[in-house]
């Protein structure tokens, strides 16, 4: 989104959000990007944050299995 990869890692805490809006053809799209933590203190949050949400995008690391 900002043309940019940072490799450094620091975990989520709570909620990170980015909005993002975008032109295609003829239509004005406001991309959202939320971004949950996954520790479990945390997990009890995310229900709240994904209600009324029209696509999920689930990002792992395939290195790490």
């Amino acid at each position: 989104m900002y043309d940019s990869f940072d490799n450094t890692y620091q975990a989520t805490i709570g909620i990170d959000f980015l909005s993002k809006t975008m032109y295609l053809e003829d239509r004005t799209v406001r991309l959202q990007l939320w971004d949950t933590a996954g520790q479990e203190r945390f997990r009890s949050l995310i229900p709240s944050y994904i209600r009324d949400s029209t696509v999920a995008v689930v990002v792992y690391d395939i290195t790490s299995m």
